[in-house]
């Protein structure tokens, strides 16, 4: 009797055990799996629970090492972002005239293409493809901006801010081409225009312009947030938008932060690592960060612990 009691015992702990083992595979897996019946061919039920245990803690460990992967590959691409950015900042005073909006005026009432219209011609075909990702890898005054998000750390409000530079641009564009009008047209094309020996600041008279540009790109930041300028008066942003809105109605293949929305958990780990203050866990519900003022900087997609963002040349759906 008493060892009939016994078995009867340890048959109840086995399918316990079975019944438990199949809970933590439902809650590990997210998926609702259908109890195999009590096969004695295959060994009964505990043999079941068994098998199901070591498919969690497998699952378990390729689960925690896929995260830490791509924790890492995420580190590494943001590092390599940022020094880039700083290489790019660091040349600043030596590739400053290259984007100066001044210099392609003065050069167009000479008729002389300058190399700041060479640059912003670039930026607006590259845009067609890669976006606004000169921004968010290679801009000097992106560089100096993020440097300066690590000591301040505010997200940007901007609001109706952001369409200043709007404002500034149309007026500006409408002055060079007045200017290439009164001087007849374009005539030459001058990489140098301006820039004797192809450096920037071979002069001290040069340091005031230098340090004035600096000032514009960091201190209105202090108050108005991370990267406000990139948002309210960058000169060179209208053209990269012009042209990744070109290349979207041609429907070809952009770099782009693309989402699965089903697998957002709302966290809210993409909007604090945004450079550029976007509502990132918002924008992801139409499947991509499809904002005219993404920088295809990844930072969101590297910091998302359920992998929902990646960075990807691809069209829009």
């Amino acid at each position: 009797m008493e060892e009939s009691e016994r078995n009867c015992a340890s048959d109840v702990s086995r399918e316990a055990s079975g019944v438990s083992e199949h809970m933590l595979h439902d809650v590990v897996s997210g998926v609702t799996r259908v109890e195999e019946p009590n096969d004695p061919a295959r060994g009964g039920r505990g043999r079941v629970g068994a098998r199901s245990a070591d498919k969690v803690r497998g699952s378990a460990v390729r689960s925690a090492d896929e995260v830490r992967a791509q924790r890492e590959r995420g580190r590494k691409r943001q590092n390599a972002r940022r020094l880039a950015l700083l290489v790019s900042f660091l040349l600043f005073p030596v590739i400053i005239f290259y984007f100066s909006p001044a210099l392609i005026i003065e050069g167009a009432l000479e008729g002389a293409v300058a190399a700041s219209m060479l640059v912003f011609c670039l930026q607006f075909l590259l845009a067609i493809v890669l976006r606004r990702a000169w921004c968010g890898w290679l801009c000097p005054a992106g560089g100096l901006q993020e440097l300066e998000a690590t000591a301040v750390g505010k997200p940007a409000k901007l609001g109706w801010r952001a369409r200043v530079k709007y404002v500034i641009w149309v007026p500006w564009v409408c002055s060079i081409v007045a200017c290439a009008w009164i001087a007849g047209g374009f005539t030459t094309v001058d990489p140098l225009y301006g820039i004797p020996g192809g450096v920037s600041m071979n002069s001290p008279l040069g340091l005031p312009i230098y340090f004035g540009i600096v000032a514009l790109f960091f201190v209105p930041n202090l108050f108005l947030g991370c990267r406000a300028m990139c948002h309210c008066i960058c000169w060179m942003a209208p053209f990269m938008v012009l042209g990744e809105k070109l290349g979207s109605a041609l429907r070809v293949p952009q770099l782009r932060i693309e989402a699965d929305p089903n697998g957002c958990i709302g966290c809210g780990k993409c909007d604090r690592a945004c450079p550029m203050s976007l509502p990132v866990q918002d924008l992801l519900a139409g499947g991509a960060v499809a904002d005219a003022e993404c920088i295809q900087c990844a930072a969101c997609a590297d910091v998302c612990p359920k992998g929902v963002l990646r960075l990807r040349m691809g069209r829009m759906r």
